[in-house]
């Protein structure tokens, strides 16, 4: 065994296969490359297990193999045991670089490994299980904290034969230890039969008793779904839930339940109508018919505004609501939401919140992951930001006519070189603008998913009330 190591050390051949086999497999760790190395790095390794078959048969029948003027140089056997370290160490820092501090692909795919699960969706039929069954098969591989509550709303899609074909959310709560968990949960039947669980995102947890999940349950389980779009007769419809609202003294479909099923007349309103509202539509036809909009009766918590939300009585600043005074806000109100994706429109008060304007229909101008910033500097300039689920990107949108209309803000990227000499840009969350001496301030951070040179930022400039960006240094984390 030992003449046999000794030859396969001193071959050259095999140090050039295992000195390709590294580079290849370096390659594929740091740029996951994998139609392009695979084919090289499987030839390596069946290259190498022919050095070594051959090699061993021919030290067994012939004493120690020496085959060439190379291998019998004196010092070769260990000028190769170097040259093998040499290589070893090299490409196993590159690899260990590529697998740490989101260096590369490898440190993408341990990421996934560590906080991205798949469960199949056993339950999918919305008619015989409700959304009930999708959080009964999550258990069943993962045990979801009794009290959830949603960080935005819950939305889902199913056929007119009741089978569900995507849904999406974002959840937490505490686990039994009192750790706070999450879990971004999505599911989209045409890509997969899985439901996609993501583990340990970013999430701002309020624990708002106004975003609970449970009533969602209980109120699908109280609905006859079927009954409820046959007479619509289309091919798909849409159900969603975004936690307790307040309709107003609006009635349009608004319809009370109890928890046996049975339809509750809804009297004339004679105040406000507050419910944990579970919506169910035809997507793409939401103005043209009302969707049906149920309100489940029974605990009288359900049907009562909170009470933080009666002290502060929508004075509060928040991700999606910003007072410029007593009487003066703006507000960001969800218009529809589908597979991740939110839409909003812009209101205004100028009566303290007793009544709301839209102003603008479409202030991102675009579908977004969810609103995670509003500010205004007087009642023409103001900035929003949205934010992707996860909370690894953001956006920033800049007025100054008051919201009529948003531009999203530009800066110059700042790219960073890693020690691989790999060009990455880690800033990509930007942070709402601040105003000091009579200067515009703006950190951007990296997201939920940075953590380049100790969470660090950059600070940009603007004198001209953030219409453009200059950059100014780089600003270490706390």
């Amino acid at each position: 065994m030992k003449k046999v190591l000794i030859s396969l050390l001193k071959n050259p051949l095999l140090i050039i296969g295992y000195w390709i086999f590294c580079y290849e497999l370096a390659l594929l760790c740091m740029y996951g490359r994998m139609n392009n190395n695979i084919y090289i790095l499987l030839l390596c390794v069946v290259f190498l297990i022919l050095i070594i078959i051959v090699t061993t048969i021919k030290v067994i029948k012939n004493g120690e193999h020496e085959s060439s003027k190379l291998i019998n140089i004196k010092g070769w056997k260990y000028c190769s045991v170097i040259i093998i370290i040499f290589i070893t160490l090299f490409y196993g820092m590159k690899i260990y670089k590529s697998a740490t501090n989101y260096g590369g692909r490898l440190a993408w795919f341990i990421e996934s490994v560590k906080n991205e699960r798949s469960v199949e969706l056993e339950r999918d039929n919305i008619y015989k299980y409700g959304v009930e069954g999708i959080f009964e098969d999550i258990n069943k591989k993962y045990t979801l904290p009794k009290k959830l509550y949603m960080s935005d709303g819950f939305a889902l899609e199913f056929n007119s034969d009741g089978t569900i074909t995507s849904f999406d959310t974002f959840l937490y709560g505490k686990n039994a230890a009192g750790k706070e968990e999450s879990y971004l949960i999505s599911y989209n039947k045409n890509k997969s039969k899985d439901i996609f669980v993501g583990l340990n995102g970013y999430i701002n947890a309020d624990y708002n008793e106004d975003k609970l999940v449970k009533p969602l349950i209980k109120t699908v389980q109280a609905i006859p779904v079927k009954q409820t779009v046959s007479k619509w007769n289309e091919d798909k419809y849409g159900l969603v839930y975004y936690g307790k609202r307040n309709w107003g003294y609006n009635r349009e479909g608004i319809i009370n339940i109890n928890k046996d099923g049975k339809l509750e007349k809804l009297e004339e309103a004679k105040s406000e109508i507050i419910g944990y509202t579970v919506s169910i539509f035809i997507p793409g036809k939401e103005k043209e018919i009302v969707p049906a909009r149920y309100n489940l009766l029974g605990d009288p918590n359900w049907s009562k505004e909170s009470s933080s939300k009666k002290k502060k009585k929508d004075l509060t600043n928040n991700n999606e609501q910003f007072y410029f005074s007593k009487e003066v806000g703006y507000k960001l109100n969800v218009t529809d939401k589908a597979l991740g994706s939110t839409f909003y429109s812009l209101s205004k008060t100028i009566d303290g919140g007793e009544t709301w304007g839209v102003i603008n229909e479409d202030p991102f101008n675009e579908t977004v992951g969810s609103a995670s910033g509003i500010i205004f500097f007087n009642e023409k300039l103001g900035f929003l930001r949205a934010a992707r689920p996860s909370g690894n990107e953001g956006r920033l949108y800049r007025t100054d006519d008051g919201g009529i209309t948003f531009k999203k803000v530009s800066y110059t990227n700042y790219e960073v070189k890693l020690e691989s000499g790999q060009l990455i840009n880690p800033f990509d969350f930007p942070n709402m603008p601040y105003e000091k001496d009579g200067v515009f301030n703006m950190l951007v951070g990296q997201g939920a998913d940075g953590d380049y040179n100790g969470n660090s930022s950059i600070l940009y400039q603007s004198k001209n009330q953030g219409e453009t960006w200059e950059y100014v240094k780089e600003v270490k984390g706390n």
